[in-house]
């Protein structure tokens, strides 16, 4: 599908994997048909997490693991080309988005959850759009996706923050938010480009940002 326009690379994908009815399973077939091994077992583990943290914090549980299902099947597109598909599916672009590309996946998650899987429900799609960096103002579903993500990282074994992240989380869903973003913030993160949401983020939270 390389080379195609946002229209085209939309309308292959709705021909190639029209939805079955059973979400886990086409997110499963579409990343085992674009070789994306690592998300898929990742993305699963994100849904139980999420599962867990919205029956523990009193979120919806379908909503959650809905967003979770979908938060990186925006993936299926390398890097390098996120953003001339954007570009062409009409999706904004800020300028870290274009330094680090991938950055770019959680929005095209969102637009694949709405015209691959028809999800219209406006808290699962914002839960999608910012389960990596969060935002200044992030619903209860915002943060359990987001933190679920964290818990269940992509990177291999456990994450080094992984026992204070659920110590965190002992006093409250909110604590063990407060606590990722200030753990983003720290040299440990190695972030290498703060997003404009993530500032976002630090701000509100009264979180001093990296210089």
């Amino acid at each position: 599908m390389m080379g195609m326009d946002g229209a085209a690379w939309l309308a292959a994908l709705q021909r190639d994997f029209p939805p079955s009815g059973t979400l886990a399973a086409d997110v499963d077939a579409l990343f085992a048909a674009h070789g994306r091994e690592v998300t898929r077992e990742h993305v699963p583990r994100v849904a139980h997490e999420a599962l867990g943290l919205a029956q523990r914090f009193g979120v919806d549980p379908l909503a959650a693991q809905t967003a979770a299902l979908l938060h990186d099947v925006g993936g299926i597109v390398s890097g390098a080309r996120m953003p001339a598909l954007c570009g062409g599916l009409g999706v904004p672009i800020v300028p870290e988005e274009r330094q680090v590309p991938m950055l770019l996946h959680a929005k095209l998650s969102v637009v694949l959850a709405r015209e691959l899987y028809g999800v219209t429900d406006t808290g699962v799609l914002q839960a999608v759009r910012f389960h990596t960096t969060l935002h200044a103002r992030p619903t209860p579903l915002d943060r359990v996706v987001f933190l679920a993500d964290k818990l269940e990282w992509d990177q291999g074994g456990v994450p080094p923050y992984h026992a204070d992240l659920l110590n965190a989380l002992e006093d409250g869903l909110e604590a063990g938010t407060r606590w990722f973003l200030g753990w983003m913030a720290s040299p440990q993160a190695r972030l290498l480009i703060p997003h404009p949401d993530l500032r976002a983020a630090w701000a509100a939270f009264g979180i001093s940002a990296p210089a």
